[in-house]
């Protein structure tokens, strides 16, 4: 089963990791005096009317997320599918452009292209990089058929990641660079860098 051309398209940030790697709050660091979090909603909202974070249920009150409209990840744990999931079950019918908080290289030109070019009959339209190839699942538009199986999956908590859960599905790709905040290193190379995209 396929999306009709005109379903809704809502945004939504995937803020309700752990952030292991990065060893604190990765949403809440700054870049430019504006964190992470911050910059991707603003980004959304550049390209889309109906923007939420994702979070988990602990997150919920804290000063940083409160601020935005909020989904609460319904199976904690599952990583970014639990975000995936809660926007799909707030919108069954809406494809969903989720977008990862630490991809700060995106701009909002980015985003309207990724719009511009969606599939609705694809399983998804997503970022890869141009050089490799690999898959960006959380800089991607999930149809609502697509999003429909990974919720099942995930609510038995045997979803597989978005990457592997996509990967086996026909996909509509946009080449694309894109930067990835995984550590303070990679955080404080990109201030270095004088890069300030939104």
């Amino acid at each position: 089963m396929t999306a009709p051309a005109d379903a809704p398209i809502s945004g939504v940030v995937l803020a309700g990791g752990l952030s292991t790697r990065f060893g604190s709050d990765k949403a809440a660091a700054e870049i430019g005096g504006v964190s992470l979090l911050e910059r991707a909603v603003r980004l959304l909202e550049s390209v889309l009317d109906d923007v939420w974070v994702s979070v988990r249920p602990d997150q919920a009150s804290d000063a940083l997320r409160s601020r935005y409209r909020s989904l609460l990840d319904r199976h904690p744990g599952q990583g970014p599918a639990a975000g995936l999931e809660a926007a799909h079950a707030s919108a069954p019918g809406h494809a969903w452009l989720a977008l990862a908080c630490d991809q700060p290289s995106l701009s909002g030109a980015d985003l309207e292209r990724l719009v511009a070019e969606r599939d609705p009959n694809a399983a998804a339209t997503a970022c890869c990089d141009p050089t490799t190839g690999v898959l960006q699942p959380l800089c991607a538009i999930y149809e609502p058929a697509t999003l429909a199986g990974l919720a099942k999956e995930t609510a038995r908590g045997t979803g597989p990641s978005p990457r592997g859960y996509l990967e086996s599905r026909p996909l509509k790709l946009i080449p694309m660079h894109i930067t990835n905040i995984n550590s303070p290193d990679d955080l404080r190379k990109y201030q270095r860098s004088g890069a300030t995209t939104l």
